[in-house]
């Protein structure tokens, strides 16, 4: 059931048809009793009104006077037995053969089959008299009686169910409007319009999903704006090696002297590694940001392991040495491998090309903290910039090594949704340190 409308009023007619239901049973029920009860009363009254007239066998002289009697209420069939066991008279309603034993038994109530239908009977033994007055009423008629009672309370009550669902339907409908208001402002919006929704008169009960409506404009049109900034310093950033290319394509091709193109070339092959690097990045960038963390654990010390071994090279080339502490055992941190691995990459890839040459970099792992660092020798970063170099294609001011600033972004990418989280920070005596330890 897809309309909250029709749900809600089915809710509240079944709820309503149920406590009516149970009404009408407890109704039924306790009326069937009630009236049980004031039959029986009357079938007991008759009895006795009969007896009070002072009916004997020797006083009755044919049925004209029984049915004479018996005609005080139509509804009930009267016989008057002597007590020794002959018919004295009995009511034009009154079966012919006797509503109740004859001989033996008492005055009560009893219930019998005559002439293939039950009978409710009060016996009134009137020894006094020599009589045995019997008073019955046919049960058919009984349930007719009742069951015409229950119609007539069950009509009106079905009725006003009726009324009652009609009513529940066009509240419900009205009770809506708001949201059907809130459709009606979202669907006429442009994409581009992305303010705050913030009905004035909108119900209490709805105010938790305007905020979060307003939430989610806020956070698409912060999305927008840093997409927007992403694809033009990508753009920017791949300017320039783009220019270099050409311009140095160009003196390429026009430079008669070996030398001169030789030194073009190189030129163009730097620009194309920079070119690279940069796509490989923005492509690392976007995947780390569309996807959720991986669930699991994963090593550090083995991670570490791999990274290094494919830094080494590199790291050589410019005379720094890769070294590791507290590694030697296994250091568990709450993020997959993939990820760990990406932002290990980016901080010792960060250290090898910031740090100066013919320096170590340290990659150090605390179990106490559970906190693995990455150091180098280098400058550092001010304090100031410390929360700018984390934005993307943003680099330290005075750094002089050709980068695409996306490193740290690319680190907070692959840590974000996790228990994890990215400190900077620059040592006392010089150096920088980054670090990936739990969240406070």
């Amino acid at each position: 059931m897809t309309s909250l409308r029709l749900r809600l009023f089915a809710m509240l007619v079944a709820m309503t048809v149920l406590v009516w239901a149970g009404a009408a049973a407890w109704t039924a029920i306790s009326t069937k009793t009630e009236v049980e009860r004031v039959l029986d009363r009357r079938l007991s009254e008759a009895a006795r009104m009969v007896a009070s007239l002072g009916v004997t066998p020797q006083a009755v002289r044919g049925r004209e006077a029984i049915a004479a009697i018996g005609r005080y209420d139509r509804q009930l069939s009267c016989q008057i037995w002597s007590l020794d066991g002959r018919v004295v008279g009995r009511s034009a309603s009154a079966p012919a053969q006797p509503l109740a034993p004859v001989a033996g038994g008492g005055t009560g109530f009893s219930q019998r089959r005559v002439e293939g239908e039950d009978w409710r009977v009060y016996t009134l033994v009137d020894r006094t008299h020599g009589a045995r007055v019997m008073v019955g009423d046919n049960l058919k008629v009984r349930q007719h009686l009742v069951a015409d009672l229950m119609t007539g309370l069950l009509l009106p009550a079905i009725v006003g169910l009726i009324a009652l669902s009609l009513l529940l339907w066009a509240t419900i409908g009205r009770g809506l409007a708001p949201l059907r208001a809130i459709a009606r402002s979202l669907e006429g919006r442009s994409p581009e319009d992305l303010a705050p929704l913030s009905p004035v008169d909108t119900p209490r009960e709805l105010r938790p999903v305007i905020t979060a409506l307003d939430g989610l404009f806020g956070r698409l049109a912060d999305a927008r704006d840093a997409e927007r900034s992403f694809v033009a310093n990508a753009a920017h950033e791949l300017r320039t090696p783009l220019a270099g290319l050409a311009t140095h394509a160009d003196i390429a091709r026009r430079s008669a002297d070996p030398e001169v193109r030789q030194r073009a070339l190189g030129r163009i092959t730097e620009s194309v590694d920079r070119m690279n690097r940069l796509v490989q990045q923005l492509l690392l960038l976007a995947r780390q940001e569309a996807h959720g963390a991986d669930v699991g654990a994963s090593d550090a010390s083995v991670v570490v392991a791999r990274v290094t071994a494919d830094l080494n090279a590199a790291a050589r080339a410019r005379g720094i040495e890769l070294r590791t502490a507290g590694l030697d055992q296994q250091a568990s941190m709450p993020i997959g491998d993939e990820r760990l691995g990406i932002a290990v990459r980016n901080l010792v890839e960060n250290a090898v090309r910031h740090g100066p040459a013919n320096s170590p970099v340290l990659i150090r792992w605390c179990a106490k903290d559970r906190e693995l660092t990455i150091e180098d020798r280098g400058s550092g970063i001010p304090a100031v910039e410390l929360g700018r170099v984390r934005r993307r294609f943003e680099r330290g001011a005075g750094t002089t090594v050709a980068g695409s600033g996306l490193g740290l972004s690319i680190v907070d990418a692959a840590i974000r949704d996790t228990p994890l989280k990215l400190q900077l920070r620059s040592l006392i005596g010089g150096g920088f340190a980054a670090s990936i330890c739990p969240k406070q």
